[in-house]
């Protein structure tokens, strides 16, 4: 019986309403639930830090964390349109150690290698295009990080010259079946004016229910806007280059993909252990004192 013959056998029929058929109703028609979005909050400073310490390292006295990424450098020069320069694909391998009650510190090294744009395929050279000059965007060796100590207070740089700690901006929220943390990292005082560090990172809320889980393996996405590297020569023109990384917090190197491991492993070897000796380098006076 069709909507005409029910109609005519003085069946009243509410606006809009449907009557039962044989074909099932496509998903597009069905009512769908509306998504999950929740600020999640903790009892205590404690709490907030240790659940974001589980994203970005591990609760255990000791351990590594090894993050694999790919970002995209951006040009951005005061009156051009912002536009792409060359992407990197890199890691950072981090290795802390607890020094007190929820205080660790951390030390860590970078290596990145550049891509081209289009193919993705290894590349030495780019066009900058501001200027239409070709550049060398360089393999990007961070070896030089002077560590930092992490705790419910902020970030202390190892090589601070004075014992303030330095607040982060951490907000969690709940995102349907996952967790995330929006995370602004502070730039110390040394630091250029224009820099700036945010990263978002996402795990399954069953991982992060999870007592037993002390290290988070989480998706990553952020970005950096700092000055101009040297190798694009920019000179005095005003702009600031922008990067945006998406990446995976892995279990360790031998989750890294092939290819990349194999370049590492020919070039900088000893970047995939970790530099445990970074940590037998004393405390400053500095440090020491703020540790009190």
């Amino acid at each position: 019986m069709n909507r005409r013959d029910l109609l005519a056998a003085g069946v009243v029929l509410a606006p809009g309403a449907a009557f039962a058929a044989s074909a099932p109703v496509p998903a597009s028609a069905r009512a769908m639930a509306p998504r999950e979005s929740s600020f999640l909050h903790f009892a205590s400073p404690e709490q907030e830090f240790e659940a974001h310490f589980r994203f970005e390292r591990d609760l255990r006295d000791e351990g590594v964390a090894v993050t694999w990424y790919h970002f995209t450098h951006y040009a951005i020069a005061d009156g051009e349109r912002p536009a792409p320069v060359i992407r990197y694909e890199g890691m950072e391998y981090s290795y802390f150690r607890r020094i007190a009650p929820q205080i660790w510190r951390i030390h860590a090294h970078n290596v990145s290698f550049p891509r081209a744009l289009r193919d993705g395929e290894f590349a030495s050279a780019a066009t900058n295009p501001v200027t239409g000059e070709t550049v060398q965007p360089p393999t990007m060796r961070l070896l030089e990080d002077p560590g930092v100590l992490y705790s419910p207070r902020g970030y202390l740089p190892l090589d601070s010259r004075e014992a303030r700690w330095l607040p982060s901006l951490r907000t969690f929220r709940i995102d349907g079946d996952s967790v995330v943390v929006d995370h602004v990292r502070p730039t110390p005082d040394a630091w250029p004016k224009m820099f700036i560090e945010a990263s978002t990172s996402s795990v399954s809320r069953a991982l992060f229910d999870d007592p037993r889980v002390t290290s988070l393996p989480c998706l990553l996405t952020g970005f950096y806007a700092f000055p101009w590297p040297k190798w694009m020569a920019m000179g005095a023109r005003a702009g600031h280059m922008l990067g945006v990384w998406y990446g995976h917090k892995l279990r360790g190197v031998s989750e890294l993909p092939e290819e990349f491991r194999a370049r590492v492993e020919r070039e900088s070897p000893e970047l995939l252990k970790p530099r445990w000796t970074e940590h037998d380098r004393p405390l400053s006076a500095v440090i020491r004192e703020a540790l009190k």
